[in-house]
């Protein structure tokens, strides 16, 4: 329902009485209509950034070089494929490391230097000369370069990996996609054998030096068995069998020779017939014996060790030992022979005493071995403990040396198929057709993009915007009725109220608006009782003193006997509102408020009439009387006694039905909140799409009374209704052949363009 003042009736703002108002709080949420009045109140600025964006992009689209891409596959070789869960994450994890090699800053390095890249024009922008050296920043800026036109992906639970190369030349974009794979491998082919060198060398060396060891300790022991004398087998069981041996023999050669004496007689004619070639001893028997118990030891350990190693060699010498041995022994056995068949020859006479004789030599020389015999095998058994040591010390050396010779060919043989390589399974092909620009698509996607930004900044714009623009924004934010939307004035009407619209134009817009602000502020008057309504604002420029005159010429245009008293005394009459008649010399405001003039002098005189009889009368008239100073006071605050403001409202009770006082800003001075003792009322004025809502809020709290009501002044009528309140200034033309003179007319969007006429405006009118 559209009501006088334009803007939301007193009923409807008293049916949300209900609603919780916070001073501040606005709506929850927006329905769809009001998101798109939100869009239509900032089309401008939401048509200029998707212009200027799909223009900026359109135009970088058709001016840019165009981009190729090629794409090489490659497949990497897994280790296992068992598919246990483990596996397959370290085969997984393995994959991404791939994709990480290839996306090292060292492979892009390398693949420049293998393609040359830094000669090559199509990717050098200032290519070097063929001899000229590669030097380490170069490198590292152009394989920057190269990171930057590739991009590696790989896919989870696959094997494959895509290297992407993006450039100006198709054929480039292909051949580094397909040196990637090359590079790498050779790059890890190189690192692979300077690995292996290092690790099969240092192998190398240890073998060697265990076997250095193992022979010294192996060595050690032949020494000592040849210091010793102690062959294999010295001071344990062989020893005390050789020794029970030889006591058995001592002991049959003992009998023999008793027996021999027994058969002297016959003895003599069988010493001819004695021939050496048969001779033997047990020492002989048991050193045969022995050496084929080397001579089968060697035979077993030759299968095992080779001819060169200590022990064949201290086996060597044993036998070689013993074949001395045997030799001595034999020739001595052949020497004894041939002593005693001569003996006998010679002796045919005592063959019975001989043969004892021999026997026992023989005897005794079996005791004289057993003797040396047994001494030697107590001094082998004493050495046996050193023995031991050196063989336990060789013993732990071979073990080692055959241990490490084992685990150097482990090592060789897991080197050489040890390693994570990748194959090429899809080589890139020359790109036909490039990638970009595609004016089509990124124009498509830049308005996109371009309507989402505007669309945040519309909306971030409105969110942020703490200007007052409607009567509902008021009631929302403060809880307060909005008595009427005026609209701008110029001319002389912002300082004239007989200038004014009300006056000199009743049936226009402006006349319909301020009469119904007339109407809003007689309605709070007390019948038969003159109201006196004071006007401020927050701050300068918001038109309050235009509102005082407007309020008054719509109060004497409705009947009402109105009177303004300025009490804005900080600025001149001249300057807001000038003294009812041009020349007039009667005593001003401040000479009222100093004393120096009663309020008669102050007032205008009524117009008179002369009767037909000769008496004068007054008429009663409605006209708009303004009480100001023609001047600035010099100390307002010694002039604003509210006892002397109060004696004049008094006195001017009797006359006005109507008392505007036009007071100071709020924020300004501390005036306004004084004269609110001396008013019935209280209008505040907020200036259309300028008055924040900081400024009201802070007015409100300076005051520390409640205010009746706010008047929006300076309304662009066109612009309000073009930017969708939903209130009654919205369908103002609908309603256009009620009102004379030209109506604001909504403006075309070219005409937006030269900028925001409601906001230029004289800074000098209060």
């Amino acid at each position: 329902m559209l009501s006088q003042s334009g803007t939301i009736n007193t009923p409807l703002l008293e049916a949300r009485l209900d609603q919780p108002v916070e001073g501040g709080s606005a709506p929850s949420s927006l329905s769809a209509r009001q998101i798109f009045k939100i869009i239509r109140r900032h089309e401008l600025l939401l048509g200029a950034i998707v212009f200027i964006i799909v223009a900026v992009v359109l135009a970088v689209q058709l001016t840019a070089t165009p981009i190729y891409e090629a794409t090489a596959t490659v497949q990497v070789e897994l280790n296992d494929d068992s598919g246990s869960p483990d596996m397959a994450a370290r085969n997984q994890q393995r994959v991404s490391n791939e994709a990480n090699i290839y996306r090292s800053r060292s492979l892009a390095e390398r693949v420049v230097q293998d393609l040359k890249l830094a000669q090559d024009p199509r990717f050098a922008s200032a290519p070097l000369p063929s001899n000229a050296i590669l030097d380490t920043q170069r490198l590292t800026r152009l394989a920057g370069r190269l990171m930057s036109m590739t991009s590696v992906s790989n896919l989870r639970d696959s094997d494959f990996v895509d290297i992407t190369v993006r450039s100006s030349s198709p054929e480039l974009a292909s051949e580094i996609a397909n040196q990637y794979p090359v590079s790498l491998a050779a790059y890890r082919s190189e690192m692979r054998d300077d690995r292996q060198g290092k690790i099969v060398a240092q192998l190398d060396g240890e073998r060697d030096r265990l076997a250095i060891e193992a022979h010294k300790a192996e060595q050690a022991v032949a020494d000592f068995r040849r210091k010793n004398q102690m062959l294999t087998g010295a001071g344990g069981a062989e020893d005390y069998q050789q020794i029970n041996r030889i006591a058995v023999e001592a002991a049959s050669a003992a009998a023999m020779r008793a027996a021999q004496n027994a058969r002297a007689a016959v003895v003599t004619s069988a010493v001819s017939n004695i021939s050496t070639a048969g001779a033997t001893s047990p020492l002989l028997d048991q050193q045969k014996r022995q050496m084929d118990d080397l001579m089968r030891t060697r035979s077993e350990m030759s299968q095992m060790l080779g001819s060169e190693h200590p022990r064949m060699r201290g086996l060597e010498a044993q036998i070689a030992e013993t074949s001395a041995n045997m030799q001595r022994e034999q020739a001595r056995v052949v020497t004894a022979a041939m002593q005693q068949a001569q003996a006998e020859a010679a002796r045919q006479a005592g063959m019975a005493r001989s043969e004892a004789a021999a026997s026992s030599s023989r005897a005794g020389q079996l005791e004289g071995t057993l003797r040396s015999i047994t001494g030697k095998a107590f001094a082998n058994t004493a050495a046996s403990v050193e023995l031991n040591a050196l063989e336990r010390n060789a013993e732990v050396a071979r073990s080692a040396f055959a241990a490490m010779s084992t685990r150097a060919q482990e090592v060789k043989a897991s080197l050489a198929a040890s390693g994570i390589h990748s194959r090429l399974m899809s080589p890139a092909a020359v790109p036909q057709s490039p990638i970009s620009p595609r004016p089509k698509s990124a124009t498509f996607a830049a308005f996109v993009g371009s309507l989402i930004i505007g669309l945040v900044i519309v909306f971030g714009i409105e969110l942020t915007d703490n200007r007052l623009w409607s009567a509902e924004q008021i009631y929302n934010q403060f809880g307060l009725r909005t008595f009427a939307m005026l609209p701008e004035l110029t001319g002389d009407a912002l300082t004239s109220a007989k200038a004014n619209p009300v006056i000199q134009d009743p049936q226009s817009l402006f006349a319909e608006v301020a009469r119904g602000l007339g109407s809003e502020v007689a309605d709070l008057a007390t019948p038969g009782r003159a109201q006196t309504v004071l006007i401020t604002s927050p701050i300068t420029g918001d038109g309050k003193s235009t509102v005082t005159l407007s309020l008054l010429a719509a109060a004497v245009a409705m009947g009402r006997r109105a009177i303004v008293i300025d009490l804005d005394l900080r600025r001149g009459g001249d300057s807001t509102m000038g003294p009812a008649e041009e020349g007039d010399t009667r005593p001003d405001l401040i000479d009222y408020l100093t004393g120096a003039a009663d309020a008669r002098h102050v007032l205008p005189a009524p117009p008179a009439m002369t009767l037909g009889n000769g008496e004068v009368r007054d008429l009663v008239t409605y006209e708009p009387v303004v009480i100001s100073a023609r001047e600035p006071a010099r100390n307002p605050v010694a002039l604003m006694r509210i006892g002397r403001v109060n004696h004049l409202l008094d006195e001017l009770r009797d006359q006005y039905d109507l008392m505007i006082i036009n007071a100071p800003p709020t924020l300004a001075t501390r005036d306004s909140r004084m004269l609110m003792d001396a008013a019935d009322h209280t209008l505040l004025v907020v200036r259309w799409g300028r008055t924040t809502i900081e400024q009201v809020r802070a007015s409100l709290q300076v005051l520390q009374r409640p205010v009746d009501g706010v008047v929006i002044n300076r309304v662009d009528y066109a612009e309000h209704a073009r930017r969708g309140y939903g209130d009654a200034v919205q369908f103002y033309m609908d309603s256009a052949e009620y009102f004379e003179g030209d109506l604001p007319r909504p403006r075309r969007w070219y005409q937006r363009l030269g900028g925001f006429p409601w906001r230029r405006s004289a800074d000098g009118v209060a």
